[in-house]
């Protein structure tokens, strides 16, 4: 068998491992801007003394958006029309007519539609 000892050896291993991943850190780093790094320095330098970062003020913002949806939601069922019904099928119509002894109301009623859709009803609204 023709192997190499240092294939074996976990420390070899360990620390070829531990070179490329210190390699592509510092790659990494090179790509940051200045700007970055002074924050990371920064935030680093706080956290090695103890220091919390600064808290945010997420909770105000959050209560800000909350009002906000409420106040869109409760604008919308305000200018909602209560009164609109969706359109009626002919089957519970006439299940009203029938249970209330035909009287409709007029915007209700399918024979007021068919009215107006027939001939004489514009000559009648010309009147």
């Amino acid at each position: 068998m023709n192997t190499h000892p240092s294939d074996h050896d976990p420390v070899d291993a360990d620390t070829r491992f531990d070179a490329a991943l210190r390699a592509r850190h510092a790659a990494a780093l090179a790509q940051l801007s200045p700007q970055v790094r002074a924050q990371l320095a920064q935030r680093r330098g706080a956290a090695l003394r103890g220091q919390r970062p600064a808290p945010r003020q997420h909770r105000l913002r959050f209560a800000m958006a909350g009002f906000a949806a409420l106040c869109a939601l409760a604008l919308g069922v305000r200018l909602y029309p209560q009164g609109a019904p969706s359109t009626p099928a002919a089957a519970p119509s006439a299940q009203l007519a029938s249970s209330t002894g035909g009287s409709l109301p007029l915007d209700e009623d399918p024979d007021f539609y068919a009215w107006l859709g027939s001939a004489d009803a514009p000559r009648l609204a010309m009147e």
